[in-house]
Formats: C-alpha cells, sequence, structure tokens
C-alpha cells in the first residue's frame, strides 16, 4: 500500500505568486481558444503543461481551512467590494478555472462585472449559458453574504433572452426577493450595454444551526 501523500493546509489568504500563476494559466486558456497557434507551438504547450501538472502532483495536497468563511460573517457597506474565495472555481483570483469577475455592493443589489472571454464559448462567438448560470448563482451569494448570511442554492432557474457576445463585458445584478425562515427567494438580470440578455431567480436555503 502506498503511503497517503502528505497535505497542508491553508486559511483564507493565498500567495500573491499563486495568483498570479492562475491569472497566467487564463490567459493561456483564453489564448489557446482564440488562436490557431502552428504545432510547434501546440507540442511545447502539451510538454511544458504535462511536465509542470507532474511537478505539482509530486507536491503536497492543499486542504482548505473553514476560516475562509470568516469573511462572510461581517455584513459589507454601499460601495463595499465583494469577493468569493480566492480559490472559488467562479470568481476566485487564485482558480485558474475563474472568469475574473470583480463584485461590489450597490444599495440592496449585489453587483457582479465580468467578461467571458473565449474559453467560455459554446456556439461560436456566444458566451455558454451554463457559464451564465454559474455567474447567476454567484451573483446572487453575494447578495446574501453582504448581509452576513450564509445559504446554499436549493435551485437556479434562468431564463435566457439573448446571447451573450464572448468577450463583452457583462454586469449581474441580484438581490433578496424575499424571506421565510431558512429559505431565501434571489433574482437577478444581466445586462449587455443596458441591455437584459437573461434574468434567474433561484431558492438558497440558511443551513441549520
Amino acid at each position: 500500500m502506498e503511503d497517503p501523500k502528505p497535505t497542508v493546509t491553508v486559511g483564507a489568504t493565498v500567495p500573491a505568486e499563486r495568483i498570479a500563476a492562475a491569472a497566467a494559466v487564463r490567459r493561456l486558456i483564453h489564448s489557446f481558444v482564440a488562436h490557431d497557434g502552428d504545432i510547434a507551438v501546440l507540442g511545447r504547450i502539451a510538454a511544458e503543461a504535462d511536465r509542470l501538472a507532474e511537478e505539482l502532483r509530486a507536491a503536497p495536497g492543499r486542504v482548505r481551512e473553514q476560516s475562509v468563511l470568516d469573511r462572510f460573517a461581517t455584513p459589507k457597506a454601499d460601495g463595499d467590494e465583494l469577493a468569493c474565495f480566492d480559490d472559488c472555481m467562479v470568481a476566485g483570483p487564485a482558480n485558474p478555472l475563474s472568469a475574473g469577475t470583480s463584485g461590489r455592493r450597490d444599495g440592496d443589489e449585489a453587483v457582479l462585472t465580468v467578461t467571458l472571454d473565449a474559453g467560455f464559448e459554446g456556439l461560436p462567438g456566444r458566451a455558454h449559458g451554463g457559464a451564465l448560470a454559474c455567474l447567476f448563482d454567484e451573483a446572487m451569494g453575494y447578495a446574501l453574504y453582504m448581509d452576513a448570511v450564509p445559504a446554499f442554492t436549493a435551485w437556479l432557474k434562468v431564463n435566457y433572452r439573448a446571447p451573450v457576445p464572448a468577450g463583452t463585458p457583462l454586469e449581474l445584478r441580484a438581490r433578496l426577493a424575499r424571506r421565510e425562515d431558512r429559505k431565501c427567494t434571489m433574482t437577478a438580470t444581466a445586462t449587455v450595454d443596458g441591455s437584459v440578455v437573461a434574468d434567474a431567480e433561484a431558492l438558497f436555503v440558511v443551513p441549520r444551526v
């Protein structure tokens, strides 16, 4: 039997070098999708990516502390930045898969701004609807966390009203529509140049203490 790989426990803040590396990988992903590199370039990417992946797999694993939840324990003031976990798949700056979003509080709404670049395409030139659904879920979570309400998604419904062009700035606004005990009904809209391209409704549930 092989010895288990060692792990390290990490806190809420990650090194700047990890964030920079994640940003570089994101640039590579979007460049890979958007540009037609020649055979030699593709071969170098494959070889170097495999080599670096092996180096990382040989390093200790990462386990995140529950303290990463502490940032959501204090309500945010109007205009404050809204930030997710650094490792979050949707918005985390230290995750190469994230969309590179930014968020802020605007009154009773959480505002999330993002540009879905080439790596998020579904049909040619259009952002994938699943990526937009993830962003709605994220924005709604922000709308609860900004008032220090921890809750989890029970269901999410998205109405797609117009195509979302890839590479175009997108704004999402989410708010708490009503709360009944542990159940929080959320609503949100997504706009491009002021025109609504999608809207969403969801039920979030506050966990039992």
